[in-house]
């Protein structure tokens, strides 16, 4: 089919806008292929299904710019090249839809003595919607309230909720990182600990069960890449709160959040057979290759898997959602329930996951397995995170 004369400055710009985009595509798609902790890189990682639908859409492109005209060789050629690519996107995130095997297994026990419900939730440092989480924990009635980035204002509005959760851990900071962890159930030697920076908490400690059984809970919060960190961390807390960027702050690249999942991940184990959970806002997507690093070092199953995407963040964009917020467990647990939840004035979604305690699960559910390579290139990714503190 010929083209008008008047139509060949159009066609024109719409072969050289398809083709840019697919470069930048494909090279968005390529780039997160190199083992860097560069924020340029890394962020990369998060927006896969977006970056496969564009690609979907750039080779429907192909076709109308086809159907109208001819395509140059090299347009052929890099149409093929953005085939490879969505097949390598559609490749990463398909375990995170439903029809990829689960891999935790669904609970069918009816009894609650070896169950543990937990709800964790990226809070926002400066959101005011307390009475809505309140609400929630009324009505959802976890026995485990992990929150991320709480200030000493989140702490002192929660006032009274000891009563129903006598246990806790208490950790609120003003640069967005702070913790607050409430529990109904037994604590046993809860910490609060600094894995890799002085102002980046952690925490960790035993719950024991209603049956008994003590469980390790591991409580995670690290810097995500791409933001601007402030010459003074001592300011920062009060330039983030208030939402101010240092101009010339330098940009976080991953090494440091690498670093820390990574330690936990080694230490869960270094502790054998013995049941763990890890959760929090991880600032990392389920799909990374360090998330599946640290699912590999520590032999902890995902409960996503199977299920779906399940995108915790950004509650103010439908079309930039990504899983930040993550419940690790070991393959002594089998799932109850895996929920979000609606909007209640953060930037991220809270979540609900109900794990059951299982002995025998391990015969159902196989823990991932390292890989060739996998212990050397988590001390690496560790060592260059510790010394770059």
């Amino acid at each position: 089919m010929s083209i008008k004369p008047e139509k060949k400055v159009l066609h024109l710009f719409c072969r050289v806008a398809v083709g840019l985009l697919s470069l930048a595509l494909v090279f968005g798609t390529a780039v997160t292929l190199l083992r860097s902790n560069a924020w340029w890189i890394r962020i990369f990682d998060f927006p896969r299904i977006q970056i496969a639908s564009l690609l979907g859409l750039t080779l429907v492109g192909y076709a109308a710019l086809r159907f109208y005209g001819r395509l140059r060789p090299w347009e052929y050629a890099l149409a093929a090249v953005v085939i490879l690519a969505l097949v390598w996107q559609l490749i990463s995130i398909a375990p995170y839809t439903a029809f990829y095997p689960k891999q935790m297994s669904d609970s069918r026990a009816e009894g609650d003595s070896n169950r543990i419900s937990l709800l964790i939730y990226n809070v926002l440092s400066d959101n005011r919607e307390v009475e809505a989480l309140r609400d929630y924990i009324r009505d959802y009635n976890p026995d485990i309230l992990l929150l991320s980035e709480p200030t000493q204002w989140w702490l002192e509005q929660l006032d009274g909720l000891e009563d129903s959760y006598p246990y806790t851990l208490h950790q609120p900071q003003e640069n967005q990182y702070g913790l607050l962890l409430y529990s109904r159930l037994e604590l046993v030697n809860p910490e609060i600990r600094f894995l890799i920076e002085a102002e980046i908490p952690s925490l960790r400690a035993q719950v024991r069960l209603r049956s008994g059984t003590l469980v390790t809970l591991y409580g995670v919060h690290p810097r995500p890449p791409g933001l601007k960190r402030p010459e003074g961390e001592e300011d920062s807390g009060v330039k983030e709160a208030e939402g101010e960027d240092d101009e010339d702050g330098e940009r976080e690249d991953s090494d440091k959040r690498d670093a820390e999942l990574l330690l936990v991940a080694k230490e869960v184990s270094e502790m054998g057979d013995v049941p763990v959970i890890v959760a929090g806002d991880f600032n990392d997507v389920a799909w990374s290759r360090t998330t599946h690093l640290f699912q590999r070092t520590g032999g902890l199953l995902d409960p996503r898997v199977g299920r779906g995407f399940i995108n915790t963040f950004d509650t103010r964009s439908r079309l930039m959602r990504y899983p930040l917020d993550h419940v690790f467990a070991s393959q002594h647990f089998l799932l109850v329930e895996l929920r979000r939840l609606p909007d209640i004035g953060s930037d991220h979604f809270p979540m609900l996951v109900v794990l059951d305690y299982d002995p025998g699960a391990s015969m159902t559910d196989e823990e991932p397995q390292p890989e060739a390579g996998d212990e050397q290139e988590a001390d690496e990714a560790i060592d260059e995170g510790q010394s770059n503190d």
